[in-house]
């Protein structure tokens, strides 16, 4: 008798899903995914500030807290005692008088340096004093400080009286006979008003551009220079003064004629000392008057 072979049946899964819903397409359930469910509330948050723009922003605020609040407090600090003018000092003052500065500037010892108005001060001592710049300004806690740039003279205008005019022309009229032993005398200008004429003007600027290029190219001569005369441009020259001879020079050719006028005076007084005039004015020929 053959053994029976037993084989193990496949046992039918029971579907408890219900026939009704087993035609519907499953869908899976995405978890939700916390990051992307906030993007639309991050895009809204304000970006971080930098250290930089922090401490910006706080310095802005002081400053405006400063500006707001703390006026009156500053104000008070300035008003303190301390800051009251004790003291005022011109600087660079060599030939205008200091206490005559002082005195037109009006700065009141005892006043509140704070309130003090520096530039009508040196808009009423341009207008006054022919320097070239004024500059007043605080030294703090309380000395106000005048500090002068002078038009340097070079030269005493013969009218009658002696006044300074610097290379420009300009009249400087706190400048006269007390310098007469160091600058040269220029004739030929009647008065101060007179330059408000341009031929006038001319006249002097060429006078002091000639005196200038004397300077330049015949330091020995310049220094002997007691006279130049500019009443007429064309016969325009100079005096010495230590024997009182006459050098007319003209209004040209200066770059030729200056460099060898030290040369020319000694060659012309060695050979005769009565020669009273020299004149270079035609180049290489040389006229003399005794």
């Amino acid at each position: 008798m053959k053994p029976k072979i037993m084989t193990k049946r496949k046992s039918k899964k029971v579907n408890s899903i219900p026939k009704w819903k087993q035609g519907q397409v499953k869908t899976r359930r995405k978890s939700v995914n916390a990051k992307k469910s906030c993007f639309s509330l991050r895009a809204l948050r304000i970006p971080t500030l930098s250290g930089t723009v922090r401490i910006l922003l706080v310095c802005a605020l002081l400053a405006a807290a400063v500006r707001y609040a703390g006026v009156p407090f500053v104000r008070s600090i300035a008003a303190h005692p301390v800051f009251n003018i004790r003291h005022v000092v011109v600087e660079g003052a060599q030939y205008l008088d200091s206490e005559k500065i002082i005195e037109k500037a009006g700065v009141e010892l005892g006043a509140n340096i704070h309130e003090i108005d520096v530039e009508a001060i040196s808009e009423t001592l341009e207008k006054t004093f022919a320097a070239e710049d004024f500059t007043v300004f605080r030294r703090l806690p309380n000395t106000m400080v005048i500090s002068i740039r002078e038009r340097r003279p070079v030269a005493l205008l013969n009218m009658k009286t002696l006044v300074g005019v610097d290379e420009n022309g300009v009249p400087l009229p706190h400048i006269g006979a007390d310098m007469v032993e160091s600058l040269p005398i220029i004739t030929g200008i009647k008065t101060v008003s007179s330059l408000s004429d341009s031929t006038v003007k001319e006249r002097l600027l060429k006078g002091l551009s000639m005196l200038g290029h004397i300077y330049e190219g015949a330091p020995s001569v310049y220094n002997r220079i007691s006279e130049v005369d500019v009443s007429n441009m064309a016969k325009m020259g100079i005096c010495l003064v230590d024997n009182g001879l006459e050098v007319i020079i003209g209004d040209s050719d200066w770059a030729k004629k200056i460099p060898v006028l030290d040369k020319v005076i000694n060659e012309v007084t060695k050979r005769d000392e009565a020669v009273k005039a020299i004149d270079i004015r035609f180049g290489e020929k040389i006229y003399v008057r005794k």
